[in-house]
């Protein structure tokens, strides 16, 4: 970590950006999860859609990862 006055650039700004909105896409599913029944064909539906972007959001993130230690490391040489 850099000092306390230093900003957060992410790796990769379009990565960033999609993670932000599968994010919020995320917590709409959690929202309407609530209004709708647990075993109607909307339910599994919407589950398909959660975990959908849940699993982009952890590849965009082991994305930004890799570039993050491929910038370090070219930042050493």
């Amino acid at each position: 970590m850099g000092s306390k006055g230093e900003h957060h650039e992410p790796a990769c700004m379009v990565a960033h950006n999609m993670i932000n909105t599968l994010s919020a896409i995320i917590g709409q599913c959690d929202l309407m999860k609530e209004k709708i029944g647990k075993d109607t064909e909307a339910a599994m539906r919407l589950a398909t859609v959660h975990n959908l972007a849940q699993s982009a959001v952890k590849q965009l993130t082991e994305h930004q990862r890799e570039l993050a230690a491929e910038s370090r490391e070219l930042a050493r040489q």
